[in-house]
């Protein structure tokens, strides 16, 4: 795949430029300042900073990748945050035994992997485990909350990160309207979706 380079002037907005671009910097008459700033790398796509895959940072993942001595099967990346990554997987494991019962409906098959960060303290993905487990135990099959379905611990060349496996949900609701209403005027073609979402 080939990435080109270009060097944004301030007047084009970045929404207008290919996904990865150089902003030029001036160079500075300031005899306390280089006589050149290095140039900043941007990226125009909603993804993790690649400066985190570190280590004590992001599991480095690879599409079709098997995790957990080959349970998961790595789909798609569904998202990011300051500490962790979600992965669309299929459990293979059940996917195997849904398919040998031919049953129609699979979708029990797939499944979100939230994978934490590796820094040292695991204080929050700790809470989370704790906090699911505990829910789980007073409410096996709650109506408002997903349900986390394993979690297992990743050793990668950044560290040990803490996988948490989670149901599969449906896109977020801001995603849903973009796609199903491109041209922006959903107020006036469907008050009966805010009706019944609000």
């Amino acid at each position: 795949m080939a990435i080109s380079w270009i060097i944004l002037s301030r007047s084009i907005p970045l929404r207008s430029i290919s996904p990865f671009c150089i902003v030029s910097r001036s160079i500075s008459t300031n005899p306390n300042r280089s006589q050149m700033d290095q140039p900043l790398y941007i990226s125009t796509i909603n993804a993790e900073p690649l400066h985190r895959y570190r280590q004590g940072g992001y599991h480095p993942v690879t599409l079709g990748e098997s995790l957990k001595a080959g349970r998961y099967k790595v789909l798609h990346k569904l998202g990011w945050g300051g500490y962790s990554t979600v992965w669309g997987a299929r459990d293979q494991r059940l996917y195997n035994l849904l398919t040998e019962k031919l049953l129609v409906y699979r979708e029990e098959a797939y499944v979100a992997i939230k994978i934490s960060v590796a820094e040292s303290e695991h204080d929050r993905d700790s809470r989370e485990l704790q906090t699911m487990k505990e829910l789980a135990s007073h409410h096996p099959r709650p109506k408002h909350t997903v349900h986390m379905l394993d979690d297992f611990d990743l050793k990668g060349p950044n560290g040990s990160h803490k996988c948490l496996v989670y149901e599969l949900l449906g896109p977020n609701i801001p995603d849903t309207i973009d796609a199903t209403f491109q041209t922006g005027d959903f107020l006036e073609s469907s008050p009966k979706l805010l009706q019944s979402n609000v």
